[in-house]
C-alpha cells in the first residue's frame, strides 16, 4: 500500500466509526477518537479500566496522522503510518474485529408518485469467505456469496453488487423488514453447499502436481534411509546397538514422511472472514 491508498483506507475506518475530523489537510489530519476506537489504539488500558470501574466521564484520544511530513505547519506533531507500522496494524486488527458483523439497510427515496407508505426491505445474508488451496505452494480465493433469506436463492460477488447501493446502519423511514423464510442456520448450508459445488469445478491440476512432488520427495526419502539401513546391516558393532541405530532410522524416516505429507498433501480451507444482515430493497440478479 502506498501513502495514498494507506489514508483512504483509514480515513475510511474513522468514517466509519463517525469519528469527527477535528483538521484536514493534503498533508495530514487530527481526528477525535471516539471511545471504543481509544480503547483499541490508545495503548492505555489503566485508564479505560479506572473510568469503567470509577464512573468518570472519558476523555478519548485526538490522533494526528502525517502523510506529507515536508509540508507540515511548524511545531506540529503527529504519526507517520508507513506499511507494517505497529499503529497501521492497529488499525488492520481493529477493522477486522469490530467488521465481523455489519447490519446494513438500503436507503432509496419512495418511488414518484407513489403514497409515501412503508415499503418492504428483503434480508440477504451476506459471508465473505476465503478458500485457501494448500500444498507446499499456496493459493487463496476470495468468495462473497449472498442468499435471499426469502427466497433461498444464492448470488455470487455479493459484495460488489451491494458496494453499488446506498447502505445505512438505521432502518431508513418508510420501510419495514420482511420476516426471513430462512434461518441463520440453513441459509449458512446453502452457502456451503454453493461453496462445494463450486470447489468440485474447480481444476485440479494444482492438486495432481502436489501429489506428484509428494511421491518424488518421498522416494528420495525411502532411497536415503534404505542405503542407511543397509550401512547399520554391515557393521560390525553388537547386536543391540546396531538394533537401536535401526530403530532410531525408522522412527527419523517416519517422522520426514509425515512432515511431507503435512507440506505436499493437497487440501482446501474454507474459513468465513466476515458476515452481515443486508436488508435490500433493489432486487439481485440470481
Amino acid at each position: 500500500m502506498n501513502q495514498q491508498e494507506i489514508r483512504n483506507y483509514i480515513e475510511t475506518y474513522f468514517r466509519a466509526f463517525d469519528s469527527p475530523f477535528i483538521t484536514e489537510t493534503p498533508s495530514y489530519f487530527t481526528v477525535q477518537l471516539p471511545v471504543e476506537v481509544d480503547k483499541d489504539l490508545g495503548n492505555r488500558p489503566f485508564y479505560w479500566s479506572y473510568v469503567e470501574k470509577i464512573g468518570i466521564e472519558p476523555n478519548p484520544l485526538q490522533l494526528t496522522f502525517v502523510f506529507e511530513p515536508d509540508s507540515l505547519p511548524e511545531g506540529l506533531r503527529g504519526e507517520e503510518l508507513p506499511y507494517g507500522s505497529r499503529r497501521l496494524h492497529q488499525i488492520f486488527d481493529s477493522a477486522k474485529k469490530h467488521g465481523k458483523f455489519v447490519r446494513l439497510y438500503e436507503d432509496t427515496e419512495n418511488p414518484v408518485g407513489r403514497p409515501r407508505s412503508s415499503f418492504p426491505l428483503v434480508p440477504w445474508l451476506g459471508v465473505n469467505y476465503k478458500a485457501e488451496f494448500i500444498c507446499d505452494q499456496k493459493k487463496d480465493m476470495l468468495l462473497s456469496l449472498g442468499i435471499n433469506l426469502i427466497s433461498g436463492s444464492v448470488v455470487a460477488d455479493f459484495y460488489q453488487t451491494v458496494q453499488s447501493l446506498a447502505l445505512t446502519p438505521k432502518l431508513p423511514d418508510y420501510t419495514f423488514t420482511m420476516q426471513p423464510i430462512f434461518g441463520i442456520d440453513s441459509a449458512v448450508e446453502r452457502i456451503e453447499a454453493y461453496i462445494s459445488r463450486e470447489l468440485e469445478q474447480h481444476d485440479t491440476k494444482w492438486a495432481e502436481y502436489a501429489l506428484k512432488r509428494l511421491e518424488e520427495e518421498k522416494a528420495l526419502v525411502e532411497s536415503y534411509y534404505g542405503e542407511e539401513a543397509n550401512r547399520q546391516e554391515s557393521t560390525e558393532e553388537q547386536e543391540s546397538e546396531r538394533l537401536e541405530k535401526q530403530r532410531k532410522l525408522l522412527v527419523e524416516k517416519n517422522t520426514r514422511l509425515q512432515e511431507l505429507a503435512w507440506q505436499f498433501e493437497p487440501r482446501i480451507q474454507v474459513s468465513a472472514l466476515n458476515i452481515g444482515l443486508f436488508y435490500l430493497r433493489t432486487p439481485l440478479p440470481s
